[in-house]
């Protein structure tokens, strides 16, 4: 019986100093692993079904953990530091060998951005997006056509934003993203109009934005615009002749341009074009859904970056008369 309570008492002593010895051992590796490094800012993926190990030398070859070995022993202590999980992410600044795998394993996928900037047009959009090499490139034409039905083209109908993404996400995820976001806008500034009406804000919107970058001058340019329209008079703006000319267009419109009837021609034809020519921005779907009130019927370029604006062709003429002479001058 003695000798039974003796050994009870060795194997919790030894119990107890084995605890403590790797309770110690662990305390050392962390202490070790610990120690911060500045790391350059670099990008690390991590394939679906790699294993720790792998991930260890890769690391560890790259020079950012060092002993990988303690790090082994370290997720038999703690499990949690062994799941590791497929994504790309962002290693940057002060970080101690722990601190990487922390974050490999508790942390988010690095988040990309891509810029969509106002008055862009849809070929533009779809360029920015085939070259970014972090997205999955697919044959998104049916998604689209499907997205934006009833409408043949998707111009207008994406909000200009900065629109954040993880790795070998889809280009169409960005597009829809940015569809979503008109629609939540549409939501916000204008619930009570019909679609028909909400699509000719676009047009008009769209041309806002082309016309001007001045936000202050916006629902100035957008009371010219509908001045017009309630008067019978054709819109004459080039943006509209830039946007059916295509590719066509090598940086100046000709005579010729403005003389060849057709649907963007607003020198030609009376109304709004058939679809936007850009992307507009809020600034422009503001000024379009509440223009100033004015008798403006004109606008020029002022020279200086803004415009000049007129209730008559008399007055019209001088202005541009100024602006031409202020470019010799120059």
């Amino acid at each position: 019986m003695k000798l039974s309570v003796k050994l009870l008492i060795s194997f919790i002593a030894g119990v107890f100093l084995l605890s403590s010895v790797v309770l110690v051992i662990g305390w050392q590796i962390s202490q070790q692993l610990s120690q911060k490094q500045l790391i350059e800012p670099q990008l690390i993926t991590i394939k679906p079904g790699e294993s720790l190990f792998t991930l260890l030398a890769e690391l560890e070859q790259k020079k950012l953990i060092s002993a990988g070995w303690q790090i082994k022993v370290l997720t038999k202590l703690n499990p949690d530091l062994a799941h590791i999980q497929a994504g790309t992410f962002m290693l940057q600044g002060e970080m101690s060998s722990l601190d990487v795998i922390y974050h490999l394993t508790q942390g988010h996928p690095h988040q990309f951005k891509l810029t969509f900037v106002e008055g862009t047009n849809f070929k533009q959009w779809q360029a920015a997006l085939k070259q970014e090499s972090w997205l999955t490139q697919t044959d998104y034409s049916a998604e689209l056509a499907e997205l934006i039905q009833p409408y043949q083209t998707a111009e207008g109908l994406l909000f200009p934003d900065t629109y954040y993404f993880t790795a070998n996400s889809s280009a169409f995820s960005l597009i829809k993203a940015a569809f979503d976001r008109m629609q939540q806008t549409r939501a916000e500034l204008a619930p009570q109009l019909s679609e028909q009406d909400w699509y000719q804000t676009l047009i008009l919107a769209s041309i806002i934005e082309k016309e001007t970058a001045i936000e202050s001058e916006m629902p100035l340019v957008a009371s010219v615009f509908v001045n017009r329209l309630n008067q019978n008079m054709r819109l004459q703006t080039d943006p509209t002749v830039i946007y059916g000319l295509g590719e066509r267009y090598q940086g100046d419109i000709k005579r010729s341009h403005l003389q060849e009837k057709t649907p963007y021609n607003t020198y030609q034809i009376k109304g709004l074009p058939p679809t936007p020519i850009a992307m507009p921005g809020i600034a422009a779907i503001k000024a379009a859904l509440n223009p100033a009130t004015s008798d403006y019927l004109y606008f020029v370029a002022d020279g200086k970056g803004g415009h000049v604006f007129t209730t008559n062709l008399k007055s019209h003429n001088k202005a541009v008369q100024n602006y031409l002479k202020q470019i010799r001058n120059r």
